[in-house]
């Protein structure tokens, strides 16, 4: 049996048919995913959305591109779109501690100092310090925020405590 009748039967409710061609699509769009974003589980993630898409919308393929080129298309935008929403949660974590930094302007040197260290730590150490420090969030919560084990998020907060006390001291001396 042929894509295009698979794609039929599957767009009446087929579900074997749906499965057929989903199966025989998964391995190629994975590839295709972990070529563009260099990352096998996030390529994982986004092949297993695209899936999900392409089932819930297989009625709205229409034929004019061969179905591993529609399914490519869904994969391309759900990446771009996780592009995006990376790309906005930089911005947020950014003007967060730029206004933080700006709140701590009247205090002090001591103070500012240490947010100056805070805000030079790459972000996924810094935020969980924040997290847990300054709005008192659990570690488990943490670490189901940034979809890292709690062991990680402990480890993290450890060396970074660690990391900003000694450039405290170098900074009194």
């Amino acid at each position: 049996m042929d894509d295009l009748q698979l794609i039929r039967q599957a767009q009446r409710g087929d579900q074997a048919a749906l499965a057929r061609l989903l199966q025989a699509q998964y391995l190629p769009v994975k590839k295709y995913l972990v070529t563009i974003t260099f990352d096998r589980n996030l390529a994982e993630d986004l092949t297993q959305e695209t899936m999900i898409r392409a089932i819930e919308r297989i009625g709205q393929f229409e034929g004019r591109a061969r179905f591993s080129t529609w399914l490519c298309s869904i994969a391309t935008r759900l990446y771009l779109d996780w592009l995006r929403r990376q790309k906005r949660q930089r911005q947020l974590q950014a003007r967060a501690a730029e206004e933080l930094l700006l709140g701590q302007q009247d205090t002090s040197p001591e103070v500012r100092s240490l947010m100056a260290q805070l805000q030079a730590l790459p972000r996924e150490v810094a935020l969980p310090v924040v997290l847990k420090h300054y709005y008192g969030y659990t570690y488990e919560e943490i670490a189901e925020w940034m979809e890292i084990p709690v062991g990680t998020v402990k480890s993290r907060i450890f060396n970074a405590v660690r990391t900003l006390r000694r450039g405290l001291d170098q900074d009194e001396a």
